[in-house]
């Protein structure tokens, strides 16, 4: 195997190439690594890629588009160590037959565990008590209150990789389960975790939390806005790990402003929100910088595996568990 590693060495190449992984992918056969302390410019790669089976890429490398793959006439393998390909891929990839591998599986379980803490998070109310035992060294009283998930209606919109992984999560919970989706739901599912196929209005005016984990694509910005919005109830949950755009935000701090109910906002369509953005002002409000998934621990393991399973697709021909397809590419975030 011949890879070219397009991630230039320093801190995001740090958290994938460990000591460990940069002797495992020298093991594995030959590889150009990126000493030039910036991310290659696609001129860089067409001149590094001609005789590579394998393009190895994280966020912010340049796309295999027809201008590299004339240069690459033996590239076999994509494999891309983040989530979603769509900004790496092309139609002349795609017709040159090249398959494509991700981290999309694990960038799935990672969020779907986030969510989770998202959730217990709220309902506990864990920052508040921290911060005021801490600060203001006041200890409980009979007055404090906290919610926990057992028996709790949730609303789950989009049934993709993240919110299969959420649905087995939370199945050990006794909640009950509503999912939106445009598709049926799988029957195998809806057996094995009690799920309700929902319309959004019915999952936004009935749910006690509401978890979103629809992928970003022109059809889908402001995908949720005022209408959907007005409808949650009070006192209830909304979670966002998804994309900002999804919603409209202008719409969601509005309709956060009166305390109705609460939000963990993870993603937002400007990121960094502005200074006078007014989410930072709203005690109902949770907000992380987009830190979801996954976690940072986890991005070796990726590197780890896929490089073992290109390796193995090169050399033995073996299979691809991770390979996402032009289908399933079609399906993903733009960014």
């Amino acid at each position: 195997m011949k890879a070219l590693i397009t991630t230039p060495r320093g801190e995001v190449f740090d958290t994938f190439f460990t000591p460990e992984n940069i002797a495992l992918a020298e093991s594995l056969g030959e590889i150009i690594w990126n000493d030039t302390g910036r991310m290659f410019t696609p001129a860089e790669v067409a001149e590094r890629i001609g005789d590579c089976d394998v393009y190895v890429t994280t966020w912010n490398s340049p796309r295999l588009d027809e201008t590299i793959l004339a240069a690459a006439p033996k590239l076999k393998l994509l494999t891309h160590l983040c989530g979603t390909v769509v900004p790496f891929v092309s139609d002349a990839l795609w017709e040159r037959g090249i398959r494509v591998l991700s981290g999309n599986r694990y960038f799935a379980e990672s969020v779907a565990e986030g969510t989770l803490a998202y959730m217990l998070t709220a309902l506990r109310d864990i920052p508040r008590y921290s911060r005021r035992t801490k600060e203001e060294k006041v200890w409980k009283t009979s007055a404090d209150y906290n919610q926990g998930l057992a028996g709790k209606k949730i609303g789950i919109i989009s049934y993709g990789a993240i919110a299969r992984n959420l649905v087995r999560i939370l199945s050990v919970f006794r909640v009950e389960l509503y999912v939106y989706d445009i598709v049926p739901l799988p029957e195998a599912d809806v057996r094995t975790y009690g799920l309700h196929q929902a319309s959004m209005e019915e999952i936004f005016s009935e749910c006690d939390i509401i978890t979103v984990h629809t992928p970003l694509f022109e059809a889908t910005r402001h995908l949720i806005g005022a209408p959907l919005l007005s409808k949650i109830r009070p006192g209830a949950l909304f979670v966002n790990t998804s994309r900002g755009a999804v919603i409209d935000q202008r719409a969601l701090e509005k309709e956060l402003s009166d305390g109705r109910f609460r939000a963990v906002l993870d993603v937002y369509e400007e990121e960094p929100p502005k200074p006078d953005c007014p989410l930072y002002g709203l005690p109902n409000v949770t907000m992380i910088p987009h830190m979801g998934g996954p976690t940072i621990d986890l991005r070796q393991v990726i590197a780890h595996d896929l490089l073992l399973e290109s390796a193995d697709f090169i050399v033995h021909g073996g299979d691809l568990p991770d390979e996402i397809t032009r289908t399933m590419a079609a399906m993903m975030s733009l960014s």
